[in-house]
């Protein structure tokens, strides 16, 4: 057998230091930022190559076809049409760890998925062509190869990159029993002999002309196909690499004559460009912001209704209800993203820390297609990542599995050992409070487990749906309050005397005088108040009125909205509290009660 074991062990061996070099180098490319050395992301993009191309030689069309998409990536960082920045290159590093784990399982390889990993990459490479050349990344074009039943399958973009370079287009046709075994050379060297004269778009092994073992062949042979890009003209080729006029074939040039019927990819990449390019255009931002508007007002005046105990407000209730889960099914959706897109993030913060501490650190991230609000993952990052070095600190492994499950109220991220020995001791971690705090804003909890089998376990549950209020925090009386955010209009800090009237009740804003609240006088009946040293201006609909604040500068906040407790469900001026990461509780205002308790007041 001419690809025996020890074919195979070498690229295994080659292919691992040749993906610990790449990461490295891509972290190096990361710290430019805009100053991307142009020859380290050639030499990357060459390593990947030969990782390709050595799969396909191989028969390995997972590695073969992960590869292809981390080149394409690449490919546009030396073009100059990407800048490395951390977002690409966490997808990057994702891709480089998926086909680590496949190079290191190659006999399990074909039970590895790598739909996550070719929906990123694909999705990358179509977010930052023009609109017109998007499609290329997912159309498929058939080119037959002479003399034989098969063809190659090419993606149009790969077939454009070659072409745009001023190639020419080749099919090589060899034999590895007469031009490799024979000549006591290796595949992969052979490969590489090749590689020196052009760009291998493609190529792959006609298995099927070996036949099998109780098989007659008088003369075996083992066709090997090449589809390469060469900016050498065809008797220029057949010098260099000793080739006979029978073994290479011209493509013409033009992409007319190379398109064919297309062929559909994976069904999960033909979603690609709607993940990545469309889905913003699915609605204008300001749109949502009105969404966003409606859904906490009726929210907010469904629990204002839910504090009468008239039978009279039931359709009220009914209508608000429907209107609430309408919309918030909406917001949901267009505030979810597939969660391995943010948390892999996770696995930078930890590469970071290992580099630094000289340590080892691999993390398995198991998401699946679970999706969640972006803006709950974001605040996720950072206590996850303090865990899973707490965990690494332990010394019990080096390789944590990181789980998430989807149930129907929660979903559940479970941390463990991937392999843990037997241990005798209970050992828990102490995570530190600031970061139990972040989980607890979120309505999230953290429960550790141990078992002398399995080790530690770290679960943490977080709310599948929970409440967001976007708003401004302010503080007013050592008092931390929210102010939906589509209530906010302007914040005054400089206010001079005169802009002052009605012993303070009003405050001259835009040229119109608004009504003036004050929240520690509400109780007294003084609803006024001069010694604050900054005025928020809010609006509910089409009124507007002003509240003194002692915080100058009000802080923006996605808060997870709590219901009250049961000694404060009595305050109607308060709709519900949020939980800051510091372990502050915010109380959301309810602003449309608040308006309503102001009167104009008329001159003295």
């Amino acid at each position: 057998m001419l690809i025996d074991a020890e074919t195979i062990d070498v690229y295994i061996q080659e292919t691992n230091q040749s993906l610990l070099d790449i990461e490295k180098d891509l972290l190096t490319l990361e710290n430019m930022g805009d100053n991307t050395d142009i020859t380290m992301a050639k030499r990357i993009y060459r390593a990947m190559h030969i990782i390709k191309n050595g799969a396909a030689l191989l028969s390995v069309p997972k590695i073969k076809e992960l590869s292809q998409k981390i080149e394409n990536v690449l490919g546009l960082i030396c073009a100059g049409k990407l800048i490395p920045n951390p977002e690409v290159i966490n997808i990057l590093l994702q891709g480089i760890d998926r086909l680590s784990q496949l190079t290191n399982q190659i006999d399990t390889r074909d039970d590895m998925d790598i739909d996550e990993q070719s929906v990123l990459l694909t999705g990358l490479t179509s977010a930052v062509l023009p609109d017109e050349e998007k499609r290329t990344v997912t159309e498929v074009r058939k080119i037959p190869i002479p003399d034989s039943q098969h063809s190659f399958h090419i993606a149009e973009f790969n077939l454009i990159q070659g072409l745009d370079q001023g190639n020419n287009i080749y099919i090589l046709i060899y034999d590895l029993i007469r031009d490799v075994q024979k000549k006591n050379n290796t595949p992969l060297n052979f490969v590489r002999s090749i590689q020196q004269h052009g760009e291998m778009i493609d190529s792959l092994i006609d298995i099927q002309t070996v036949g099998t073992l109780e098989e007659y062949r008088k003369a075996p042979n083992m066709p090997y196909f090449v589809l390469l890009a060469s900016s050498l003209s065809q008797d220029q080729l057949i010098k260099a690499l000793n080739l006979t006029m029978q073994q290479i074939h011209q493509v013409n040039t033009t992409i007319a004559d190379l398109l064919q019927p297309k062929t559909e990819l994976h069904h999960s990449e033909k979603q690609t460009l709607g993940t990545f390019s469309q889905r913003q255009k699915s609605l204008p931002k300001r749109n949502k912001g009105v969404f966003n508007s409606l859904w906490c007002e009726l929210y907010f005046a469904l629990d204002h209704f839910n504090s009468s105990s008239s039978e009279d407000l039931s359709l009220f209730k009914a209508r608000i209800q429907s209107v609430l889960d309408g919309i918030g099914s909406y917001l949901n959706q267009e505030n979810k993203i597939l969660a391995s897109k943010i948390l892999w993030k996770i696995n930078r913060k930890t590469r970071d820390h290992a580099y630094q501490s000289n340590i080892q650190i691999n993390v398995d991230f198991q998401c699946g297609s679970i999706m969640m609000d972006k803006r709950i993952l974001h605040r996720l990052i950072n206590p996850l990542t303090v865990i899973i070095i707490k965990m690494i600190q332990t010394e019990i492994s080096t390789q944590i599995i990181f789980k998430m499950i989807e149930n129907a109220t929660t979903i559940d991220i479970c941390l463990s050992f991937a392999d843990s020995t037997p241990l005798k001791q209970e050992i828990l971690l102490e995570i530190p409070q600031s970061e139990e705090k972040q989980i607890q804003a979120l309505d999230g909890k953290i429960i550790q487990s141990f078992d002398t089998h399995k080790g530690l376990t770290v679960k943490i549950t977080i709310p599948r749906k929970p409440l967001i209020v976007p708003g401004y925090c302010v503080e007013i009386d050592n008092q931390y309050y929210l102010i939906p955010q589509f209530n906010l209009t302007d914040v005054i800090t400089s206010i001079d005397q005169n802009m002052w009237r009605a012993y303070g009740a009003e405050f001259c804003y835009k040229a119109a005088w608004i009504p003036v609240a004050s929240l520690s006088g509400l109780s007294s009946g003084r609803l006024y108040s001069q010694d604050k040293p900054a005025l928020v201006i809010c609006n509910v609909g089409t009124r507007c009125f002003g509240l003194p604040v002692d915080s100058p500068e009000p802080f923006k906040l996605n808060g997870v909205c709590h219901p009250l407790s049961r000694h404060l469900e009595a305050n109607i001026l308060i709709a519900g509290n949020c939980l800051l990461d510091d372990g502050n509780i915010v109380f959301v205002l309810d602003m449309g009660f608040l308006s309503s308790q102001l009167q104009p007041i008329a001159d003295s």
